[in-house]
């Protein structure tokens, strides 16, 4: 074999050896960290990217997903001196591998050191009507102090949550009866209260219907004044004819009555009485 095709031949492959060994191709789950004669050079993403053999070294592969914490367990006392136990779930991811990487050793240690100074701290300023009932405020003050710090390690910490509120058997049972008596005082003030409404009820009640007897009362009193005033009206008009026609007609109808049986019977009558009679008789032919 000719020297010269061997010797070409042997530069080729090692120019594809040298290729293919400075050939990176990154998955889209981590970064790699490229160290350049033993110094941090650069970050690889994901991708194709070429890198010089022997010169540049990929140094470490940083994972960029999410991931969690193993649930941790942080003793506390509040602000109102109660011993209570505080159970956290933490997520986070890389956002800068090469702090991530060179900043901090154990990232996962590191964040659950810095967790119990900070639910310590939060927890000591809340008492525990506010823990319990506020866990995402705190929550999220959690996560804001620990940002502070790892921000300098790459790493954002996605979410913090308060999963559970552990307190001791005595504070649990003063809590039970705190419960029941609160319990015992709205039901005793749900009564009093229903109570106040049926009196008021009761009593609107009253008054409504005294003041429809009242309005009944006073239209009763308007309509016989209005008769009256009618009676008077007429009598003023044509007075004096329509009583003496009235007195007339009372006195046939005495004496017709009187007249009237098996028996024989003498009736009698003042002249007046007979004149107003035959006038009244008169009128009724007529």
């Amino acid at each position: 074999m000719d020297p010269f095709a061997v010797f070409a031949l042997t530069i080729v492959s090692l120019a594809v050896v040298l290729v293919m060994t400075g050939l990176k191709i990154v998955p889209q789950t981590e970064n790699w960290l490229v160290e350049r004669l033993g110094r941090f050079h650069r970050t690889l993403d994901a991708g194709v990217h070429i890198v010089i053999p022997l010169y540049d070294k990929v140094a470490h592969r940083e994972s960029i997903v999410e991931r969690q914490l193993p649930e941790k367990v942080v003793p506390a006392f509040t602000k109102d001196n109660v011993q209570i136990t505080i159970r956290l779930a933490i997520l986070y991811r890389v956002t800068d591998a090469g702090r991530a990487w060179y900043r901090i050793k154990n990232i996962d240690q590191a964040i659950e050191t810095i967790i119990i100074s900070i639910v310590r701290s939060t927890i000591g300023s809340s008492e525990l009507d506010q823990v319990q009932s506020n866990r995402g405020q705190i929550s999220s003050v959690i996560a804001t102090e620990i940002q502070h710090v790892t921000d300098e390690w790459g790493i954002h910490v996605t979410r913090t949550e308060i999963t559970d509120v552990e307190v001791d058997e005595q504070t649990r049972k003063a809590m039970a009866m705190q419960l029941n008596a609160e319990r015992t005082r709205r039901a005793v003030v749900t009564e009093a209260e229903g109570k106040r409404s049926a009196a008021n009820l009761g009593a609107d009640a009253e008054l409504y219907t005294a003041q429809q007897k009242a309005q009944a009362q006073r239209i009763l009193a308007d309509a016989q004044a209005y008769s009256v005033q009618t009676v008077a009206r007429a009598i003023a008009d044509n007075g004096q004819a329509a009583i003496d026609f009235d007195v007339r007609k009372i006195q046939a109808d005495a004496i017709k009555a009187l007249g009237q049986g098996n028996a024989t019977k003498v009736v009698i009558l003042p002249a007046d009485a007979l004149a107003a009679l035959t006038g009244a008789l008169s009128k009724l032919k007529s």
